[in-house]
């Protein structure tokens, strides 16, 4: 177990590090003003690079979630079954949704509307950001199963467990707190201010994640 541990804290830093990226893209290129902008910038070499990186670090991150449960899928089967479902249910949907963004709303679409720049494109890419928004809702509460088992399931914990039930503890505050937001109109954490400290909330959680899994034994 500990080479799959170790493994999976380099997945993790690497995680970080497209995190930071993705920062990067964000914040460099321009906020597009209209719908078509949005389109066109989505296939510039940036977004393309981003979006890539982003789509095999859904599989990392389902990685880091397995190897977590897998520490004590033997003393509570039942636990690290649901929260290895939650975050397989989790990885699934983010896979899907990102692949179809980036084949069809960064690649195909944009190239269709340069040789044709029909309406009728831009309101597919509308269609699928409606629908993207929908899904949002169980993958987002697949994933607060998942923590929430994972919380529970090193409970009572040693000291070096303290460090994951901490992140644990965060993410799940920020994901109740997105959800009721987006979901339930409570503004707890409007996407303005999310956007702004996300990178921050990523180091958060997946820093204290790679210290616990390059420390903690086998016991």
């Amino acid at each position: 177990m500990r080479r799959i541990r170790i493994a999976a804290a380099v997945v993790a830093v690497a995680y970080i590090a497209v995190q930071g990226f993705q920062d990067f893209v964000y914040r460099t290129l321009p906020v597009p003003e209209t719908p078509a902008e949005e389109l066109l910038q989505g296939a510039a070499p940036l977004h393309l690079v981003r979006s890539t990186l982003m789509l095999f670090a859904m599989l990392g991150l389902v990685f880091i979630y397995t190897t977590i449960a897998l520490q004590r899928l033997r003393a509570r089967p039942l636990l690290a079954s649901v929260a290895i479902a939650g975050f397989g249910v989790f990885g699934l949907l983010e896979i899907a949704l990102r692949s179809v963004e980036l084949f069809w709303t960064q690649v195909q679409l944009p190239a269709a509307y340069l040789a044709n720049p029909d309406p009728g494109i831009l309101d597919r890419l509308a269609t699928f950001q409606a629908v993207q928004g929908a899904l949002y809702f169980p993958l987002m509460l697949a994933t607060w199963i998942g923590s929430v088992a994972l919380y529970v399931l090193f409970a009572p914990p040693p000291r070096i467990h303290w460090v994951l039930r901490a992140a644990l503890a965060l993410n799940l505050v920020r994901i109740t707190a997105r959800m009721l937001t987006t979901f339930a109109g409570i503004p707890l954490l409007p996407t303005a201010i999310y956007e702004q400290i996300y990178i921050g909330l990523v180091l958060a959680f997946y820093v204290p994640v790679t210290y616990w899994l390059l420390r903690v034994d086998d016991t």
